[in-house]
Parts: C-alpha cells; structure tokens; sequence
C-alpha cells in the first residue's frame, strides 16, 4: 500500500453515490496502491487481520490477510452480512426500520463463515443479512444449526440479489432519470 486516507477522490465519491452509500465514509479509507508496476486507488473497508477489502468500479480485490471485519457497540444482539456494501446499505436503513445499533459482523466473503461460528454464542439475537442464492442461503442454513436464535432477514430484499441491489434499485426514478429533468 502507497498511501491511507479519508475518502476524497471524485471518482470513489461518485461510486459510493452510484451504491446508495455516498453518506457512509465513516467506515471507508481511500487507498492507494501498486500492482503489476502501476498504480490504483479505491474504497478500503478494513478487516480484522489489518488488510482492507478494497473496491472501485473496475475491480473487487483484498490487500493483505482475508478476515471478517467486526464493529463492536457492547450489544447482546449481532447483525451478519456478507460484504461491507450490505453493512453500509443497511446503516442507511437502520433508523427507517427502527433499529437499535448492534454488533456488526461483516464476513468479507461467505467463505469466512467458518471462522465465526464459535462467537456467535455470545448473542441473544442474531440477524443474518446474506445473499439470495446459493451461498446465501448455505450461510444461512450454517448459522442457523449454530445458533436457534438466528433470523433471516432476506425477506426484506427479497427481490433482489443483496440489500446493497436493493438500495440500489427500490426507487424507482434513477438519478440519470432525475439529472435528464434538472436540464
């Protein structure tokens, strides 16, 4: 890594906007960085290990140690989610669905479900927020053998790939609909 800091390129602003997350950065870093002998920059959400989950529009990649990302409130219930773009999505809606903050677990990939099912004991309530397909609900069904207490909540997204899908597409004017009736 060349280089940590706040989120301030326009280029990652207008792709936080693009995810419905644009209001988020508290979680974010902007990171730079060389591969192959050239240089590129993108949103960093770190993980638990140090290394940071790193996206922009062009690639999907994580720079040092994969782990699961966790935010700790002292809470007896915990929120599960398959990528950080679903936690911020869902950070969004939290007031709008009336919840109270929780602890966050942000798995990074659902291959890293296997390093968690051991902490979840320490929770009353459970809240998985994963994928609609395959390993979504694989994840789900893991957990769920895990911990009684464990509740889907897909059916909030039902329609829709993931909760960041969701946010995405649930309003029916686009922005470029709504920047075409600004001119």
């Amino acid at each position: 890594m060349i280089e940590i800091k706040n989120v301030q390129h326009p280029a990652l602003f207008e792709y936080l906007r693009e995810r419905k997350v644009g209001n988020q950065t508290q979680f974010l870093q902007e990171i730079h960085y060389r591969m192959n002998d050239k240089n590129y920059f993108g949103i960093g959400f770190k993980n638990d290990f140090g290394g940071y989950e790193i996206r922009n529009k062009y690639s999907k990649i994580c720079l040092g140690k994969k782990d699961i990302s966790t935010i700790k409130n002292s809470s007896d219930s915990l929120r599960i989610f398959e990528g950080f773009f679903d936690f911020l999505s869902f950070k969004n809606l939290e007031n709008e669905l009336e919840k109270e903050p929780s602890d966050y677990l942000i798995l990074n990939s659902v291959s890293m479900i296997h390093n968690i099912k051991s902490s979840l004991g320490n929770y009353e309530k459970v809240e998985l927020y994963f994928d609609n397909d395959e390993a979504g609900n694989r994840a789900v069904e893991i957990i769920r053998n895990e911990n009684q207490n464990a509740e889907d909540c897909r059916i909030l997204y039902s329609d829709f790939k993931d909760l960041n899908d969701c946010m995405i597409h649930k309003n029916p004017l686009s922005e470029r609909q709504v920047k075409q009736r600004r001119r």
